[in-house]
């Protein structure tokens, strides 16, 4: 079953959209979608492609037995239960390569519209761009850009009995001329640049303006709490104004603010691709009831200790606390405060792309504060808190073992990564362990560290300055060698 004429003529306008100068090659593809003919009998057959980008600018490229071992781009033809062309090059892609939607996100230059439209057919008319008759048979080859959502390259597992083997590619080396050069004047990097932008609103008392999206199919986290803001367009010189208009659009009576860059949220989009947003700051302490909202259900003021009792995502409940946690904007940074925890105001937490102060420790101390406060929100008991912080560990090893593979080159189903992401791995490994045992032992895990440093550099650098025994005495110098405290 072929595709609707109406599915592809929006596809072909949005695309000369972008490429004016191809209207001629694709004239006679118009005329046969114009003529007059039953909409359920489109002129051709739509194959939708994936050109799958890494951080490398290299494009992932599959050999299928079908074709003899030839090389090509993953995808396929669309298929009634694709509700887009995106959507079909998605299916096929994940059919063949293994790669889902949240793998992957749009590029700013192009969001859901294709790089590149091939028509080809038999007619010299097809050939020339003049006029065709109404029952006129097309291919239709469309070719839509993606790139990798994460910094660590998703594993490519091929469907054996189609697929042969899968290659990276340099985009110079792409096969077709027309798409080759599209992608060598496109501007695109391989680099994943937030498109949509929203406001985390709080009242500088602890409280967050939330947003209840409406349940319908078709939109962004749809049904769900979430913050205002959405996607960048043509007539936005930026995100920031971006925000700005859909403050303006979907609730007027929150007037002008000053707004602050904060973070980067990576969403769900509504056809699972990652989207990342720029999310931006700003207080306000007004009257959710009366902003005249023009968009979804409601506006609502939450505290953090309160969300894990809404239908949220994970990634908009960590930055509520993540903001919560800074000096003087929130709730648990003034509680922590108060309680004579660590909260400084030099430190900020890791992802605010603020700076971060010079002490390891008061930071591992203020990573812990934050997560510990999360947890109990959510009735965790200590037990378990330590539990899920533990197994944490487990987890960022086998991450930093893939990267580990991926850096040697020696998994042929995964695109190779340089070795700084190996660094980071381990980074990631050694600060989790740390804030668990920070977690486990609020009051004296500097000096316990200490003292378990001491029994291994002892071991393995024995000495008089290595022994445990001529370490400066701390609370676990009665202890036995490798006991925690009673």
């Amino acid at each position: 079953m072929t595709p609707a004429r109406s599915t592809i003529r929006a596809l072909v306008h949005a695309y000369l959209a972008h490429r004016p100068a191809e209207r001629p090659a694709l004239k006679g593809l118009l005329a046969a979608l114009d003529a007059q003919a039953s909409e359920a009998t489109p002129p051709g057959r739509l194959t939708c492609s994936a050109v799958v980008i890494d951080r490398a600018r290299r494009v992932l490229h599959l050999r299928r037995r079908s074709d003899g071992g030839r090389v090509s781009l993953p995808g396929g033809p669309m298929e009634p239960d694709d509700a887009t062309p995106l959507a079909a090059a998605l299916r096929g892609l994940g059919q063949e390569t293994g790669l889902r939607p949240g793998d992957l996100c749009l590029t700013p230059q192009l969001g859901g519209t294709p790089i590149d439209i091939g028509v080809h057919g038999t007619d010299a008319a097809v050939a020339t761009g003049s006029p065709a008759p109404a029952h006129r048979r097309y291919d239709i080859d469309v070719a839509f850009v993606l790139q990798l959502a994460h910094d660590t390259a998703p594993e490519i597992v091929v469907r054996e009995e189609e697929v042969t083997g899968v290659e990276w590619r340099r985009s110079d080396e792409v096969g077709p001329p027309t798409l080759r050069a599209k992608l060598h004047g496109g501007g695109v990097d391989g680099h994943p640049q937030p498109v949509h932008s929203s406001a985390l609103l709080h009242d500088g008392e602890g409280r967050y303006l939330l947003h209840l999206r409406d349940n319908r199919p078709g939109i962004r986290q749809p049904g769900a709490w979430g913050l205002l803001g959405g996607g960048r367009e043509p007539q936005d010189r930026s995100l920031l104004d971006t925000v700005r208009r859909e403050l303006a659009e979907e609730a007027p009576g929150i007037g002008p603010l000053a707004l602050e860059p904060f973070a980067v949220e990576k969403i769900t989009g509504a056809d699972g691709l990652c989207v990342p947003v720029q999310i931006y700051t700003g207080r306000w302490n007004g009257d959710a009831d009366r902003v005249g909202l023009a968009e979804g259900v409601m506006l609502r003021w939450f505290t953090p200790e309160v969300l894990h009792r809404l239908v949220l995502t994970d990634s908009t409940r960590e930055l509520v606390f993540r903001h919560a946690a800074e000096p003087g904007t929130g709730a648990l940074a003034r509680s922590e405060a108060g309680a004579g925890a660590w909260v400084a105001d030099a430190v900020r937490l890791p992802g605010a792309e603020r700076p971060v102060g010079d002490s390891v420790a008061a930071t591992v101390g203020r990573l812990a504060g934050r997560f510990t406060a999360h947890d109990t929100a959510r009735g965790l008991s200590a037990v378990e808190q330590w539990t899920l912080q533990v197994l944490k560990i487990s987890e960022e090893t086998g991450e930093a073992a893939q990267a580990l593979i991926g850096a040697r080159g020696t998994n042929p189903r995964k695109a190779p990564v340089p070795w700084e992401e190996v660094h980071a791995e381990v980074a990631d490994v050694v600060i989790t362990a740390l804030v668990a045992l920070k977690r486990m032992r609020p009051d004296d895990a500097e000096d316990y560290l200490r003292h378990q440093l001491a029994l291994k550099t002892a071991k393995f650098l024995p000495g008089p300055a290595a022994s445990p025994e001529t370490w400066p005495p701390s609370p676990l110098a009665t202890d036995r060698p490798g006991s925690p405290p009673s």
